[in-house]
């Protein structure tokens, strides 16, 4: 998992299968400074959870529920300073994969493979919103690669972006999924596409009634 100081940071506990029991959730960073947290129930036993880093520390999340750590806990979110400018790559309500077509790592050609395989059976690959992958070494001059690398905060392909947000690598995705974050994130991001669809279409809608009104104007 991955967060940015200032930024909120998001995640669901579902505890729907474990019955009724008090959930506490703790935050700090590796100083072992405790960081506030909020819980709102959205259904019962379904909770989201929201902090806000301060620090660009690892930050470490302690889920306990019924007086029971859940599997995996505590979770490590790695946490990134601010970036002094906030870089735009076009990918705002757009699901985009970058990756490397030269790497000599079968690590990194491996998960690529597994990523593939992972967001196909989320059918990601059929959605509007997915564009084809982009590979970042061919065909992609360096200024923009050193954007997108210095977007991420990182340089480990393969890179999952959601709504022009780095989402992590690989192994990021698969720990996301396994907590039900790749699936909120994807719907977010499907609803985003459709209100950007549907702003752009009003536009070019009143922009096609302008030239009309123009040009009966010029009659």
């Amino acid at each position: 998992m991955h967060g940015i100081v200032g930024k909120l940071s998001l995640f669901e506990v579902d505890c729907r299968a474990a019955g009724n029991g008090p959930l506490n959730i703790n935050v700090e960073d590796d100083d072992h400074n405790l960081i506030p947290v909020k819980v709102s129930e959205t259904q019962p036993n379904c909770y989201d959870v929201s902090f806000v880093p301060t620090t660009p520390l690892p930050h470490f999340v302690t889920v306990n529920y019924n007086d029971f750590n859940i599997k995996g806990s505590p979770f490590k979110v790695n946490v990134m300073a601010r970036p002094e400018k906030d870089i735009n790559l076009g990918g705002e309500g757009k699901i985009r994969v970058y990756y490397s077509t030269t790497t000599s790592s079968e690590k990194i050609r491996h998960n690529c493979r597994f990523l593939q395989s992972l967001l196909e059976r989320k059918k990601v690959h059929l959605r509007e919103d997915f564009e084809p992958w982009i590979p970042i070494d061919i065909g992609m001059d360096r200024e923009e690669r050193n954007r997108i690398f210095e977007k991420a905060g990182v340089r480990k392909t393969p890179m999952l972006f959601i709504d022009d947000q780095y989402v992590g690598d690989y192994d990021d995705v698969v720990e996301l999924d396994e907590i039900g974050e790749l699936d909120r994130l994807l719907s977010y991001c499907a609803l985003k596409y459709r209100n950007l669809k549907t702003v752009e279409e009003a536009r070019k809608a009143d922009e096609i009634l302008r030239r009309q009104m123009e040009a009966e104007l010029e009659q």
